[in-house]
């Protein structure tokens, strides 16, 4: 909306909180949960949160109350940061409430300089529940050099910089919602929170792109093709965009074609990513080979990633054969919450380099020749 902050209200803010937070008792990488609709709060409570040495676990107000209550009790949450209208969704369980609208002066009232948290790199920083192939939700633990070493390596694929606009368009209970964030605040960028109403309209999100002069697009595929639908039905857009980056899904590299003649010098990047190890795995580039012959591959590892193919012995398949992508490298996450059993499953030692931990995905994939 008409709503703005600054880098230094956002930091005096989440300042304020992060003190508020320290009173109530917030223990060092203690987990909190966090419900709010879609604002700027968002960003300020888990900044607060981080601050105060803590680690959020996002819930979504629109998901069903059991599966939010389900995610609480499973996490063991003693407190959640939300607002009074959501007051109902936690009836029943023993978590305490920090509605933020309702303890406004109490908040205003805490100093604005920053804590001295003990925060380290190993330290958590968020835990997001993924439904998985059973249904049943389990929690991600994810340290806090899982997130940076993602977007700020000597290797970066990416010329981000703080001139960059970044649209916040995910849930932030789905993790592509952390490369949209940390690539803006990471950088020194600006985000644009989008409204649930705009995600839903491809046309208003189409100009809401344009208006705020998005450079840096995340998008599933599916929620592109709609938008590049509507910006083949009119003239040319002023788009300031630079780079659309997919996610979450199986791209259908045919359905860019019409895009990629009006809008040349967006560069389009696939990316094959798992909350389990943070974000994004692979990077490749779309270019005329891929559309024109619609062949969809997922690249090679980021940097600070390794990938590898494997039978069900972890061993090495060769070139042209069916295997399980195992992620190593400095994205693997601490494993699941109150879960060791499914954690020793997924998460094991690769036996081609002593040290090196690898997340089993259980998805299927293939080297080729290049």
């Amino acid at each position: 909306g008409e709503a703005a902050l600054t880098y230094r209200e956002l930091n005096e803010r989440a300042n304020r909180l992060a003190h508020y937070l320290k009173k109530k008792g917030v223990a060092e990488q203690e987990l909190i949960a966090v419900c709010l609709e879609r604002s700027m709060e968002m960003i300020v409570v888990s900044l607060a949160i981080l601050k105060a040495g803590g680690a959020y676990l996002p819930l979504d107000p629109q998901h069903p109350k059991e599966r939010l209550q389900f995610i609480i009790g499973d996490a063991g949450v003693r407190q959640v940061i939300s607002t009074r209208d959501c007051v109902g969704l936690f009836e029943g369980t023993n978590c305490g409430q920090i509605l933020l609208d309702e303890e406004r002066e109490q908040i205003a009232a805490e100093p604005k300089t920053a804590l001295r948290a003990q925060v380290r790199p190993e330290h958590l920083i968020y835990c997001i529940y993924t439904s998985g192939s059973t249904g049943q939700p389990k929690g991600v633990l994810v340290e806090h050099r899982n997130v940076v070493r993602l977007l700020i390596n000597d290797r970066q694929a990416f010329e981000f910089n703080g001139r960059d606009v970044w649209s916040l368009f995910h849930s932030y209970c789905f993790d592509f919602s952390v490369w949209e964030m940390y690539g803006a605040l990471l950088y020194g960028g600006k985000v644009v929170i989008v409204s649930q109403e705009t995600r839903r309209d491809p046309a208003k999100f189409l100009d809401l792109v344009e208006q705020e002069g998005v450079t840096v697009l995340n998008q599933t595929p599916t929620a592109f093709y709609g938008l590049a639908r509507e910006a083949m039905r009119g003239g040319r857009r002023d788009l300031k965009l630079r780079d659309v980056i997919f996610g979450g899904e199986a791209l259908d590299p045919i359905q860019l074609k019409g895009w990629r003649e009006r809008y040349p010098e967006v560069k389009l990047v696939n990316m094959y990513g798992i909350t389990e190890t943070t974000v994004h795995v692979t990077y490749k580039e779309i270019g005329e080979e891929e559309i024109v012959g619609n062949r969809s591959n997922i690249g090679r590892p980021i940097p600070t990633t390794t990938t590898y193919i494997m039978d069900e012995r972890l061993r090495l398949v060769p070139v042209g054969v069916a295997g399980e992508i195992c992620v190593g490298g400095a994205g693997v996450a601490r494993g699941y919450l109150g879960r060791e059993e499914l954690t020793r499953q997924r998460l094991v030692m690769n036996p081609y380099k002593p040290g090196e931990r690898l997340y089993r995905s259980g998805d299927l994939a293939k080297l080729l020749a290049n």
